[in-house]
């Protein structure tokens, strides 16, 4: 476990960094690299990127740290698709954790395992450390999604390579066949071609929507494990691109030593329509049933409405 290299991706968030440290030293690994954005021009972005950059000073075990520390702030898009970019200049491989994505020990052994066992497939690009489906029973000790969720993961050089964080592509791409029957269903389709639109036309400022497209495109499947294996603290109110979400928390068990891998590589469609229906909350993306969730919210709770407002109405 130890020598899988770690890619930790960092901003201001220093409170979180130590949280995340604090998990690693368990495990220990030999390799970290840190990426960090940089500041917004004033002094408490400076203040809150210093601090985090100091956390890594607490890093006293034996291993070799290498860092990239921008001057000034790239954003989400640009920040951590250069990030990754440089962390696999030096390797082939690897596990990226952002400072808010808090793994278990096993998270380590499964990525471990799957990259080993997965990384001459075709087919699969991804691993995932997060599972969103609850109360699903998935027979094996995991499954192959389309989703590609970002709160802890690991994959190749050659798979982040597929990466276009401009998504240069969607214009064609979104008029293709592939893209026509890839969905479902029709709501489906029309909120992923909403998000992909925003995203092109930088109204959404994401790194991780175009990783997602950019292996939606080649047909590419993430090995997801039956049950979660990081815990996202910095979801809510106040984060970058879930707040529109509400905070949730999901149980945290181990998979035995003995994997049980499925028979076949082929997508798992009821589990992707649940985590499409329940965790991305499609209809609460769209018109009219945005409106609605508005109206709910405001009555529920004033305050939360009038924080959510904004970008809900993007």
């Amino acid at each position: 476990m130890r020598n899988v290299p770690v890619l930790i991706l960092a901003y201001n968030r220093p409170i979180y960094t130590k949280k995340l440290i604090e998990a690693l030293k368990k495990i220990k690994p030999k390799n970290i690299y840190i990426s960090c954005d940089g500041p917004k021009n004033n002094q408490e972005d400076i203040n809150n990127c210093n601090q985090t950059r100091d956390v890594f000073n607490s890093i006293n075990w034996n291993c070799n740290i290498k860092t990239n520390y921008f001057p000034n702030n790239l954003g989400c898009r640009k920040g951590i698709s250069r990030g990754i970019n440089w962390f696999f200049k030096y390797e082939k491989q690897g596990i990226i954790l952002e400072d808010d994505c808090i793994p278990t020990n096993y998270f380590f052994y499964f990525c471990n395992k799957m990259l080993m066992k997965y990384k001459n497939n075709p087919k699969i690009h991804c691993i995932g450390g997060v599972n969103f489906l609850k109360t699903k029973n998935i027979k094996e000790s995991y499954y192959f999604s389309k989703y590609n969720h970002c709160w802890g993961w690991a994959t190749w050089k050659n798979s982040w390579e597929l990466n276009d964080p401009d998504i240069k592509f969607w214009p064609k791409f979104k008029k293709s066949k592939n893209w026509n029957t890839y969905h479902e269903s029709k709501l489906e389709k029309k909120y992923w071609t909403k998000i992909f639109n925003n995203t092109f036309n930088r109204k959404i400022d994401s790194w991780a929507y175009p990783w997602t497209l950019s292996l939606w495109k080649v047909g590419g499947l993430t090995v997801t494990p039956k049950y979660n294996l990081v815990n996202n603290i910095g979801t809510g109110q106040n984060t970058t691109h879930s707040s529109f979400r509400e905070k949730k928390y999901f149980s945290k068990k181990n998979l035995k030593k003995t994997l049980v891998h499925p028979d076949k590589i082929i997508k798992n469609k009821l589990a992707d329509n649940y985590v499409f229906e329940t965790h991305f909350n499609g209809k609460n993306y769209l018109y009219p049933w945005r409106v609605l969730f508005l109206i709910k919210l405001f009555i529920k709770n004033p305050f939360k409405f009038l924080s959510k407002s904004f970008k809900v109405f993007r």
